[in-house]
């Protein structure tokens, strides 16, 4: 997914960060829900995936400043 981010302009990374954020946001509710063990890794991993995407374009934003 990281190569993506290369072709997109600060703004769009910014955008990124806020799409993604929302998604984490969503994420963690969904955990509070009662799914079976499997749905419930699967949402965890994508959560941890979700930020450490989140912190690596922060910080790529953060450093182009």
């Amino acid at each position: 997914m990281r190569k993506v981010y290369e072709y997109m302009s600060k703004e769009e990374k910014v955008r990124a960060i806020e799409v993604l954020r929302v998604d984490i946001k969503e994420l963690k509710q969904e955990l509070q829900n009662e799914y079976p063990r499997v749905v419930k890794d699967a949402i965890t991993e994508t959560l941890n995936r979700y930020q450490v995407e989140e912190k690596w374009l922060k910080n790529e934003v953060d450093r182009k400043c």
